[in-house]
């Protein structure tokens, strides 16, 4: 019951600080606003297990997707989740979902930077696509809106999550605790 309590908790928190990274955000013209989101969602997927950091992820994009104002701006419903910048929302599980099946167990930041790193090319690529099938864009533009200007703040994003990870992961993470019994 306790450790039932602790996830709840746990994942409460990271969908909490995933909406308050959505609304952390610089609006771009490309449709595709710069926010903390993915930030949160590297923290939840190194310090959740991969089904947890798969819930978490899922529940935060189906609380935007039936109206809840937990998208970048304060915005929601149906029209952001199938509109231009949809891919990345859907993306987000997918994302936390590798990251944390390559990076969870490990702790070495070179582990996690590679994880992080091959979970925003996954988030890009389904991103991008999506946006091509919806806006009706070449590749390069597409890549130009979405991918681009993107890439400076995902590094910086990626060495915050190893530092912020490599100071709070021991408090955060709940490691199995061996009972003896004195019967």
């Amino acid at each position: 019951m306790q450790n039932d309590t602790k996830v709840l908790a746990r994942s409460a928190v990271f969908i909490a600080l995933i909406m308050i990274g959505a609304q952390i955000s610089i609006p771009l013209p490309s449709l595709v606003p710069i926010s903390l989101q993915t930030l949160a969602i590297y923290l939840c997927a190194l310090m959740c297990e991969k089904k947890h950091a798969l819930l978490i992820t899922l529940v935060y994009v189906f609380m935007g997707a039936i109206g809840l104002p937990v998208f970048a701006g304060f915005t929601g419903g149906a029209s952001h989740v199938f509109g231009p910048s949809g891919g990345f929302i859907f993306g987000f599980p997918v994302m936390a979902f590798m990251i944390s099946a390559i990076a969870y167990k490990s702790d070495d930041v070179k582990v996690w930077s590679a994880a992080m790193l091959a979970g925003t090319i996954v988030l890009y690529a389904i991103g991008t696509l999506y946006f091509m099938y919806v806006t009706k864009s070449s590749m390069i533009t597409a890549l130009s809106s979405c991918v681009l200007p993107f890439i400076p703040g995902d590094l910086i994003k990626i060495a915050v999550s190893c530092i912020i990870v490599k100071r709070v992961k021991k408090f955060v993470v709940q490691k199995k605790n061996i009972v003896l019994n004195n019967n």
